[in-house]
């Protein structure tokens, strides 16, 4: 069912069931909640599976930011291998395959390995605090969407001013006699509930 449609600024937000769609320099953009979490597991999803299939030579990229938690990731993959996944929250990074791009390449020569086996970050804006990885998570999703967009995602105004078309998913409509079968069993049992107090009673 066709919505309104809305600017990328704001269709990044999508709500329950709904869904944008749209083109950006050739890359086709979908935003809908929930999906991107499918591509950062340590299997892949069925929907990975299928997005790769659909879009054969294709690169599928995922990213996922949640800045209540510091949850952040993204996934590439390209038919049906998976060419770079990371993700994590304020309880550290939980996944990370496939080698660094070089997209990320910047990010990881401000860091050091600590004696914890913990990744730190050194930014000349913070001389004196060591960031951990869930606060850069978001520096490195933005310097992933430079692969696709020839700039990071918090720089590039012309993307946040793309028109995407809206879509509502609709609910798949149940089987009728399903329907009906469960009406009449939901009957049944207030019956019986109802009549319980007159069995004691007599």
């Amino acid at each position: 069912l066709s919505i309104d449609e809305s600017y990328f600024d704001s269709a990044i937000y999508p709500q329950e069931s709904e869904i944008y769609i749209g083109n950006y320099k050739g890359n086709l953009l979908i935003s809908v909640q929930d999906y991107p979490l499918e591509f950062l597991e340590s299997s892949k999803s069925d929907l990975e599976i299928k997005l790769n299939k659909l879009f054969p030579s294709s690169e599928v990229c995922a990213i996922l930011l949640q800045s209540v938690v510091n949850f952040w990731g993204y996934s590439i993959s390209k038919n049906g291998e998976r060419i770079r996944v990371r993700s994590g929250s304020h309880t550290g990074t939980y996944l990370e395959t496939g080698l660094p791009l070089e997209e990320e390449l910047d990010l990881l020569s401000k860091s050091i390995i600590d004696d914890e086996g913990q990744r730190l970050y050194k930014f000349e804006e913070f001389e004196d605090e060591l960031l951990t990885e869930d606060q850069v998570g978001e520096n490195f999703v933005f310097a992933i969407c430079k692969r696709y967009f020839g700039n990071e995602l918090d720089e590039d105004d012309e993307l946040f001013g793309t028109k995407m078309k809206g879509f509502r998913i609709l609910p798949v409509i149940e089987n009728q006699e399903t329907k009906i079968e469960e009406e009449q069993l939901i009957l049944k049992n207030k019956l019986i509930v109802s009549s319980k107090p007159w069995w004691k009673f007599w």
